[in-house]
């Protein structure tokens, strides 16, 4: 897998954009063509993808790309994050696969197009768009950073770990920090009482040690989220240190 960095932009929403107006006409079809066939696994709705893309208008004048965000795109299909275009035309393509979606407005940007507060916009209103969007991979597995490697002893199952962390979503939202408490959070390794991102990222990690761990929605909260803090299918990314940790006892 790519690296994942946090999300600058969204296809959708943004701060300082006008989003989507659903009362545009509905006029146009969406027009979909595999400009190359992946041999990797199908893409299904409810998987979270990662993916780049480049956005262009009919006439061949490009807009917007993931390579200019800096980043891959991420986010969950079929599930309202990304427009109504690639929602509707990425299901059944495969990972390593590149598909051209031509959109039309009511399907993309709308009646209001994609605005800025200044009056500016990167896409008009009412303007059909062209999407090509290749599928990197399917994200379902924990993304490990090692930020400071650290000296002690090793976690690994059964052991109770003392932790500090920081968690955020993909846009910078703080949701939940030690430092807001003071205290460290204590829980005991491979036993399902954190959420399963947690589980799988930390064995491995030594005392003193700080990892970031970039958790897909299927290992974090899901289809729910928790609360008003996290929504569904949010990437979570968790920045964690190991402050001390009892070995689990043996024989």
């Amino acid at each position: 897998m790519k690296r994942i960095f946090h999300a600058a932009l969204m296809l959708l929403l943004a701060t300082g954009l006008t989003a989507c107006d659903s009362g545009s006409s509905e006029q146009g079809e969406l027009i979909v063509s595999d400009l190359e066939i992946g041999d990797g696994a199908i893409v299904l709705n409810g998987q979270t993808l990662i993916t780049s893309y480049v956005g262009r208008f009919a006439d061949g004048t490009q807009f917007d790309s993931s390579e200019e965000l800096g980043e891959d795109w991420i986010f969950t299909l079929g599930v309202g994050q990304v427009l109504e275009g690639w929602d509707e035309g990425l299901e059944g393509m495969r990972v390593g696969g590149t598909r051209r979606l031509e959109i039309p407005a009511h399907m993309a940007f709308g009646r209001s197009g994609q605005c800025f507060s200044d009056g500016t916009c990167a896409v008009p209103p009412n303007t059909d768009v062209v999407y090509d969007v290749t599928v990197i991979d399917i994200f379902e597995e924990v993304i490990i950073e090692e930020t400071v490697e650290g000296d002690g002893d090793i976690a690994e199952a059964n052991d109770v770990v003392f932790v500090e962390y920081t968690g955020q979503l993909r846009n910078g939202q703080v949701f939940d920090s030690t430092n807001l408490t003071g205290t460290v959070f204590q829980f005991t390794l491979g036993r399902g009482s954190v959420i399963a991102g947690w589980d799988q990222g930390i064995p491995g990690m030594k005392v003193g040690g700080e990892r970031r761990l970039i958790i897909p929605p299927i290992l974090g909260y899901g289809a729910f989220g928790a609360g008003g803090a996290i929504p569904p299918y949010a990437v979570l990314i968790f920045d964690v240190k190991l402050v001390e940790l009892v070995k689990a006892p043996t024989g």
